[in-house]
């Protein structure tokens, strides 16, 4: 991995100096980096320590006219990755991806971002925090392979449609499906913002369909959404449909500092002949509370607790105290 990062910024490098020579070109790099360092509470089978969960490194061109390429590295988590791969930190490709822009049309191809959660997750801000309702449940992903494409009808209304393989970022191997989604963006008022989205897919002999809505206020000091989103066929299995909800909320309470809350919940639903829903064992609460500190544009700190209401007694609810940290340019 380290070789991977010292020659994409060589190439970085070489390229500004070679096309300084030429013509004038512009872009920009990209850091991201999320780290915590949590303390479970009351919970043997908890983890105490510190964790690395997102380390992005990348290069936006930006040349003089209607197109732009974007190219970023993502050393994540284990957890990113398909479940038979094995698990230790890999670097693969987050971005790579072409776009063209003009007026009110933009087009990316490539490994894109597929907008299921994007818009919400900019609406929190907090996504250093926790991962999105949707990635939790494993209901999507934040970017795939294909073609997104966003249209502003106008100053109210934005449409966005995306034809992806459906595989993710991190698993682009080819089949026989194709992914596409639709969905609009509301903004009545520069504090309202509402968004309805929907998704296809056949996999495996079986329709896989999404319906998500979203309703958001923000002001200068206070910040509120909520989101409901039902997935059928998961897994994909006939009749493992699972449905819930998300809210957000934050207060400030002074300069560069608020109070934060979330909450979801998550259900499934119970199959034909049996008894429980197919993913009782997963099912249940999931809880983040908190304060959230800001010292410079590109730092963001969290001090916050994290907890989960498993449905099941079979379970015992997770309990623990971060201390998360977001630095972004």
């Amino acid at each position: 991995m380290k070789k991977i990062l010292i020659a994409l910024l060589s190439m970085f490098s070489t390229g500004q100096f070679l096309t300084g020579q030429a013509i004038s070109k512009a872009g920009e790099p990209i850091v991201e980096i999320f780290t915590d360092f949590h303390a479970a509470i009351n919970d043997t089978s908890g983890t105490t320590g510190f964790s690395l969960n997102r380390a992005y490194l990348g290069y936006r061109f930006l040349p003089d006219n209607n197109f732009s390429a974007t190219i970023i590295l993502n050393a994540g988590t284990p957890d990113d990755l398909p479940p038979e791969s094995e698990p230790r930190r890999y670097a693969f490709f987050r971005e790579a991806s072409i776009c063209w822009s003009a007026d009110r049309l933009k087009v990316s191809f490539g490994i894109t971002g597929t907008h299921l959660f994007d818009f919400q997750q900019r609406f929190w801000g907090k996504r250093y925090i926790a991962s999105t309702y949707q990635s939790l449940n494993e209901y999507g992903y934040v970017a795939d392979l294909g073609i997104a494409a966003d249209y502003v009808l106008n100053d109210v209304v934005k449409a966005d449609v995306t034809v992806m393989n459906g595989e993710g970022y991190s698993n682009l191997q080819l089949d026989n499906s194709i992914k596409t989604s639709l969905a609009f963006t509301i903004t009545p008022g520069s504090h309202l913002a509402m968004r309805v989205y929907t998704d296809l897919l056949r996999v495996d002999g079986l329709w896989q369909s999404m319906f998500l809505g979203f309703i958001g206020y923000k002001s200068e000091k206070v910040t509120i959404g909520g989101e409901a989103s039902y997935k059928s066929n998961l897994e994909p299995v006939k009749g493992h449909h699972g449905w819930g909800f998300s809210g957000t909320g934050s207060i400030g309470i002074a300069k560069n500092t608020e109070v934060f809350a979330r909450y979801d919940y998550s259900a499934s639903k119970v199959p034909a002949g049996e008894t429980k829903p197919w993913n009782y064992l997963n099912d249940g609460s999931f809880i983040v509370a908190g304060f959230q500190f800001v010292p410079a544009d590109y730092v963001k700190l969290a001090l916050d607790y994290q907890g989960t209401c498993p449905y099941s007694g079979e379970r015992h609810p997770y309990n623990a105290i971060y201390m998360n940290a977001q630095f972004k340019f």
